[in-house]
């Protein structure tokens, strides 16, 4: 009976080591996280015009784009190519290097579209990486969020007329309208109530005016999406629904070295 009290209380003082040694990890990441986001707002003022460019069809664009990108990620993953928190941390930032250096490949190639694919994979590596990792306070994690269900809404009426629009596409759009509306709404009190770290993400206040613009223009366009789900017609849902891309891409364009009328 005393050996067995002796082996409860070591092993209980072991897994009490064990956590501590958890959480005093997890601390010393929460901490230093700062600077990981603030190294990725540095990433992704390169990483955009990549994005932006590739998709525009701009092949002069995109190959300067490309070359400062995969100079920013070399200092970024120089950095931080691994994680003692996360065991799998290296795997997600390997995976995003190879994506970018076959999108240059792609670029130098004359592929722009496949170019676009693979950056666009770099996003998502990227932004799961910081999810599992639990860090949510990344600005342009909440367009990211809000660009899924946009996408799925613009896709649905992309290009139809009210006699192709389906009554499954409505729906579709119907669906993620729920997602939408209240993601923009968050997004656009952040900004307008200053609550928006503008020092943090390197904006100038001419660059936060345009920022709070593009904002503006995405909330009239679901306005006028929302008036048009309210009236039912297809094809002026159909247009609403493709409408919403311009402002989302202003303001996405905002936190990337682009420049702006």
């Amino acid at each position: 009976m005393v050996l067995q009290r002796i082996g409860s209380v070591v092993r209980r003082t072991l897994q009490t080591a064990m956590v501590l040694q958890v959480l005093a990890s997890t601390q010393v990441f929460a901490s230093d996280h700062q600077a990981l986001l603030k190294a990725t707002v540095k990433l992704d003022f390169e990483y955009i015009p990549a994005l932006h460019y590739t998709s525009q069809g701009n092949f002069v664009a995109s190959e300067q784009a490309m070359h400062e990108l995969k100079r920013q990620w070399q200092q970024f993953s120089s950095v931080y190519s691994s994680s003692e928190v996360d065991p799998q941390w290296q795997h997600f930032v390997a995976a995003a290097g190879r994506m970018i250096e076959a999108a240059d490949q792609h670029v130098l190639g004359g592929d722009l579209i496949q170019a676009h694919k693979e950056l666009e994979g770099v996003r998502v590596t990227l932004q799961g990486l910081r999810e599992r990792n639990g860090i949510t306070d990344y600005f342009l994690d909440q367009l990211h969020g809000y660009h899924v269900h946009m996408d799925a809404i613009v896709q649905a009426g992309k290009g139809k007329t009210e006699a192709q629009m389906t009554l499954k596409d409505v729906r579709t759009i119907q669906k993620h309208w729920a997602q939408v509306w209240p993601r923009w709404e968050k997004i656009r009190h952040q900004v307008s109530r200053a609550q928006f770290d503008q020092a943090f993400y390197n904006f100038s206040d001419d660059r936060l005016v345009e920022l709070k613009q593009a904002i503006s223009e995405e909330q009239v366009a679901l306005y006028q999406l929302k008036l048009a789900l309210l009236n039912g017609d297809r094809g002026r849902i159909a247009r609403a629904a493709e409408g919403l891309s311009s402002g989302f891409m202003r303001t996405y364009r905002a936190f990337g070295d682009i420049p702006y009328d």
